[in-house]
């Protein structure tokens, strides 16, 4: 009898080593079911989207055997109430840290907490008071294509910030190509061969013999295409001498590429430069002001711009 009472007492530790792990149902509704609620909040306060409040739920005993926790509601996202940290965990309580990126108030119905994607515990409704830090009425995350948007809508505005400057830079470079292209093809309408400065001070002499400064017959139309001609000759030349589509680009546009691509010459020239392309485009827009002597005047500036330039160039050969 003592023998049987020995084994009995030697083999109870065994069975208890050996007991089955904590049952848990296949059908989530026979899950224990817990309370929660959002800790210190007023029922007329809302909290903002990303902003971190304490979430506590409470119920009947129930394992959870690591701090993986997480919420799963169908038709809700993760995002809908995400928890970040857990604070305090019992089989019958936990506290933890969470927050919602979904500017809208929640209304949670079927609620899961989940310890590794499993559900364990169901939650009683309850309802998340959220508000957006955007003015205006919120409107839900909906469905974008085939998938639903499941992430923080600032990241996809940055997201679509980035394709919107791919897409610019992509169309600032094929514009430049067909600058360029446009920039070789009246090159070759133009062809000559002389070097730019020679063909410029050729072309002033041929505009001279056709406009002659002497002449008192100079009227509002002639003064005004001797300008356009002028403004034409020129624009050619920075054509020719720096490849540039000068006859498209407006005189800011001119300035700041020399400025950029020949930076260590334009420190000489770029001053005279600016004056006479604004002096220009000052005589083009007010023709009816501009006098002959004006004409003369400009056509001087035109010389000592290029002049300046060609020197620069001899000089860095």
């Amino acid at each position: 009898m003592a023998e049987v009472q020995s084994q009995t007492q030697n083999t109870q530790p065994i069975e208890q080593e050996n007991s089955p792990e904590v049952f848990r149902p296949k059908d989530v509704s026979e899950l224990p079911k817990w309370t929660c609620r959002v800790d210190g909040t007023p029922q007329d306060q809302q909290w903002t989207v990303g902003e971190v409040f304490y979430l506590i739920c409470s119920g009947p005993k129930a394992e959870f055997y690591s701090k993986d926790i997480q919420t799963k509601e169908e038709g809700k996202s993760p995002y809908h109430l995400k928890i970040l940290a857990v604070k305090k965990q019992t089989e019958s309580t936990l506290e933890m840290q969470a927050t919602t990126y979904v500017p809208n108030p929640h209304d949670f119905q079927k609620l899961f907490l989940t310890d590794q994607k499993v559900e364990v515990v169901r939650v009683e409704p309850f309802k998340l008071p959220v508000k957006s830090v955007i003015e205006g009425k919120p409107e839900p995350y909906g469905p974008m294509f085939a998938m639903k948007v499941q992430y923080p809508v600032w990241i996809w505005f940055a997201l679509g910030g980035v394709l919107i400057l791919a897409a610019l830079l992509g169309l600032f470079r094929l514009n430049r190509r067909a600058q360029m292209r446009k920039v070789i093809e009246e090159l070759k309408t133009h062809n000559t061969a002389l070097g730019p400065f020679n063909q410029f001070n050729k072309d002033i002499r041929t505009l001279g013999r056709k406009y002659i400064f002497s002449d008192n017959t100079w009227t509002e139309e002639k003064k005004l295409n001797y300008v356009e001609q002028l403004d034409e000759i020129f624009r050619m030349y920075l054509l020719r001498e720096f490849y540039i589509p000068a006859l498209d680009w407006g005189s800011s546009t001119v300035i700041k590429s020399l400025s950029k691509d020949d930076k260590k010459r334009f420190s000489h020239y770029g001053q005279s430069l600016k004056k006479f392309l604004n002096e220009l485009d000052r005589a083009k827009k007010d023709s009816d002001k501009i006098q002959v002597h004006d004409c003369k005047q400009l056509t001087q500036m035109a010389k000592n711009v290029t002049q300046d330039i060609w020197k620069m160039r001899k000089q860095s050969q």
